[in-house]
């Protein structure tokens, strides 16, 4: 089925084709959908602990919009990328190790969205609940992961050699 998808009209154009319009214009649309989907989280998470005091809690919520605009347009590019090189993305731990935190991440910023941004009663002061600070944390943690990992996807000979994974 991966060599399918590999072999697949779309993948081969992707993959070979010398035009701007192909590989690069996937790889900067992937590249522009993680710093939403990333850059929002972490201003999301960082005014949670308490930076930019001005800025209000309530507003948080609107950036949820963005954030999953990023994630559609890194869910269509990643697809793109991934059928370029199916078989070989399949086959690398890494590429299922940044999968994992990029699911994590969506799981953990869903709960801040419903636990805190979503409650009136938890946003309308200036300071986040205490509460909030380590879901705060883990989403710095799991999207900065997910980062290191998606970047890495493009070195696997080295991380196979570093980390044995």
């Amino acid at each position: 089925m991966l060599e399918t998808l590999e072999a697949s009209t779309l993948a081969t154009w992707i993959r070979e084709s010398p035009s701007i319009f192909a590989y690069t214009l996937v790889l900067i649309l992937h590249g522009i959908g993680f710093a939403l989907v990333v850059g929002l989280n972490a201003l999301i998470a960082l005014r949670v602990l308490g930076f930019a005091p001005l800025l209000p809690l309530g507003s948080l919520h609107r950036l949820w919009v963005p954030i999953w605009i990023g994630f559609a347009i890194n869910a269509l590019s990643g697809l793109g990328l991934f059928i370029a090189d199916a078989p070989k993305m399949a086959g690398m731990n890494i590429f299922w190790i940044k999968m994992f935190f990029v699911l994590a991440g969506m799981v953990v910023s869903l709960r801040m969205k419903k636990h805190y941004l979503d409650n009136t009663a938890a946003t309308s002061g200036s300071v986040a609940p205490a509460s909030a600070r380590p879901l705060a944390w883990a989403m710095l943690a799991v999207w900065l992961l997910a980062l290191m990992a998606g970047r890495m996807t493009g070195y696997p000979e080295l991380v196979q050699t570093w980390f044995g994974i």
